[in-house]
């Protein structure tokens, strides 16, 4: 399948500093920890608005509304930043755009469904996923990935709310009543709406399942459900700029992420078992921030400019 090299190219400035197993059975997924660049003894946030804004194109618009405007660069980047713009008055938009990037970048899943041109044209996406993914594990083998973006200044709340809003989807269970939504209505928009550009000619028959799930039973192999989350939590650098030289500051910092981390990761096997989601695979992108409401937001705007 193909793969957006903006989305690689975004999460390059991402340090990968640990991978963790969610459980002894690797089928439950995995714990992905990256630290945010680093630029005198201080998270980089310009940076990390300059090298977002080559992938809004690719996750706000869909190939066809990208191929209409192909030679007019300036008009596709009004247009991309317009339709993220629309969105973006959902502060969750900025988690979102890095969960595409990490879920096309780090783990080769490319983008099938375009959320963000259905949500804001007809509200009917916004109790839905923030993403529709699929992963190729081999020959025959496929994962329809679902993303959850959550941004907190506490990591357990950011958690907590990922997978009851997960357990929601998957029950289909919508708190504003609205009765279209949840994972079998989100499916039945694939077929109208899925990306068939990433396909190679050799990868017909997992399209033609995606156009007509009806036809799953006349294919040799397996296309099952996971999820993706997108984690971003608060966390305190003052002691570490004050006690660490410019070069000991990034290495206690990725220490400090590090134990957090594998402090708390038996709690996400607990809320999978608490929520009822065992036997679905989750892939989990963690990076913290500082002050993350005041930076998602400065982050945000410097995109949209």
């Amino acid at each position: 399948m193909r793969i957006r090299p903006n989305s690689k190219n975004a999460i390059r400035q991402f340090k990968h500093i640990k991978h963790l197993s969610i459980s002894g059975n690797k089928d439950d997924g995995f714990l992905d920890l990256f630290l945010l660049p680093i630029n005198a003894r201080n998270f980089d946030y310009n940076s990390v608005s300059d090298n977002l804004m080559e992938s809004v194109a690719d996750y706000a618009l869909s190939r066809e509304t990208r191929d209409k405007y192909k030679d007019k660069v300036m008009t596709l980047s009004k247009k991309a930043r317009e339709k993220f713009k629309e969105a973006a008055k959902n502060d969750g938009e900025l988690g979102e755009l890095l969960l595409f990037c990490f879920l096309e970048g780090h783990l080769d899943a490319p983008k099938i469904l375009t959320k963000l041109e259905l949500k804001t044209s007809n509200q009917l996406y916004v109790n839905g996923s923030d993403g529709v993914h699929l992963k190729k594990l081999s020959d025959k083998k496929y994962q329809l990935i679902f993303g959850e973006s959550k941004t907190y200044d506490d990591l357990n709340r950011a958690f907590n709310n990922a997978f009851k809003s997960i357990s929601e989807f998957v029950n289909e269970v919508n708190a504003k009543g609205n009765d279209k939504s949840g994972i079998s209505f989100e499916k039945g928009l694939i077929s109208s709406n899925v990306e068939s550009d990433i396909f190679e000619e050799d990868e017909k028959e997992i399209l033609n399942v995606l156009l007509y799930p009806e036809e799953k039973g006349n294919y040799k192999f397996s296309l099952d459900d996971a999820f993706s989350i997108f984690i971003g939590y608060e966390i305190g650098i003052k002691d570490e700029q004050q006690k660490c030289s410019s070069d000991e500051f990034p290495i206690k910092i990725e220490e400090k992420i590090v134990k957090q981390i594998e402090d708390y990761k038996n709690n996400v096997y607990k809320l999978i078992q608490e929520y009822g989601l065992i036997g679905y695979t989750f892939y989990v992108f963690i990076m913290p921030f500082t002050n993350i409401d005041e930076n998602r937001k400065n982050i945000l705007k410097k995109v949209l400019e």
